[in-house]
């Protein structure tokens, strides 16, 4: 078999094979919309190594530097799609000037001064410059994951293998034109292999991000886009661990007053607009580093990590008098729905259950205040 049928069969399948497998991840998991920019790169390569296959066939050296260029967008891509899997911006700036030093210096040791180590050496530089630039966006040092551990491995073995096909001419100490269609071979076995290693890198990333996106989902109130109990619970019991004597945590818990009723009278639709309505303002109004989630039908929970405990009256009034306004739009007709509130703030070394019954017991003296009000436990 010729380095042209192993280009035209073996890497353009390969990389087909990994475009349909990650177009089809996409489509099932569309949130993770990175999958779609790794299928677009492997798409890319496939189209370049047929376009390389006729290249070479036909002699025709555009044909060769126009496969070059998307061979170069297409590992371009794959730094892109992982720094959108970061939601970092991705570096465009230096993918462009990569690109255009690399596909330069392709073209002038092409069509100017011929040379194929010339060409080998700017070419594989540039490749490997791009998969450098891909390191940083593998994962954080401080919480890299297992398998970003793995595709990091496999990027830098990428970056390697790119430097050393320079080397590999070098070392061959044959002429251009009686080498060519060895190295052409070497390179094309060595490109299948780079293909399937960061294939596999990629496949276990995915996998792992819709692992974690499964498991956000069972911690989320579809409705509210709070966490459900199974969600907050954890995430309160750290937050008890943090606190201390000079910096307590405080919880609030609150009840939609006659929510029963309501359902009852104006239909389970409206009902969740006002379950949303209150979430709404809830996430308007909490700090970003509050715990919120809907425990249950129109019971809710918010925990204010430590040093925040003081601003929780001014919270729970602000989330009542702006859910009571919010309401009268939300719902048409002689529904008024409103909020009652009752808080408590840790005390040193006490556990989440007692700390919450606190704050159930602040909110059933609400209740019994005549509700749409704000209680406070000692």
């Amino acid at each position: 078999m010729s380095y042209q049928d192993v280009i035209g069969l073996l890497n353009s399948n390969m990389s087909a094979i990994f475009c349909a497998a990650l177009f089809v991840i996409w489509y099932h998991h569309r949130h993770l919309a990175y999958i779609r920019i790794f299928a677009l790169s492997y798409a890319i390569r496939a189209i370049c190594f047929v376009i390389f296959y006729f290249a070479f066939s036909l002699k025709d050296p555009v044909l060769r530097l126009l496969a070059n260029g998307l061979l170069m967008l297409a590992m371009a891509l794959l730094s892109v799609a992982l720094s959108s899997r970061r939601g970092r911006r991705p570096r465009y700036g230096a993918l462009l000037a990569i690109a255009v030093v690399a596909l330069s210096a392709l073209y002038y040791y092409q069509f100017v001064e011929q040379s194929l180590f010339a060409r080998v050496v700017w070419f594989n530089t540039g490749l490997a410059a791009v998969g450098l630039l891909m390191l940083p966006d593998v994962g954080k040092l401080s919480n890299r994951t297992p398998v970003e551990f793995v595709l990091l491995g496999l990027t830098i073995v990428s970056c390697v293998g790119f430097l050393l096909r320079p080397l590999f001419l070098l070392a061959s100490g044959i002429g251009d034109e009686r080498f060519e269609g060895a190295y052409w071979l070497i390179v094309s076995i060595s490109d299948a292999l780079i293909c399937a290693m960061m294939a596999v890198g990629i496949f276990a990333v995915i996998a792992s991000d819709v692992m974690d996106s499964i498991k956000t989902d069972a911690q989320v109130d579809a409705l509210s886009g709070l966490f459900n109990r199974r969600g907050f619970e954890p995430r309160a019991l750290e937050a008890l661990v943090r606190q201390t004597v000079s910096a307590p945590v405080a919880m609030i818990l609150s009840d939609l007053d006659h929510f029963k009723s309501i359902n009852d009278r104006f239909g389970h639709m409206n009902g969740d607009k006002i379950i949303q309505s209150f979430s709404e303002v809830l996430k308007k109004k909490a700090p970003r580093d509050a715990i919120m989630a809907r425990l249950g039908g129109e019971e809710f929970a918010i925990l204010l990590p430590a040093g925040k405990a003081d601003d929780a009256r001014l919270l729970a009034e602000e989330a009542r008098s702006a859910f009571k306004e919010a309401a009268l739009t939300t719902v048409s007709g002689e529904a008024r729905p409103t909020a009652s509130f009752g808080i408590a703030i840790a005390r040193q070394n006490e556990v989440l259950h007692a700390l919450m019954d606190r704050a159930d017991r602040a909110l059933y003296q609400a209740k019994s205040d005549g509700r749409d009000c704000v209680r406070m436990m000692d």
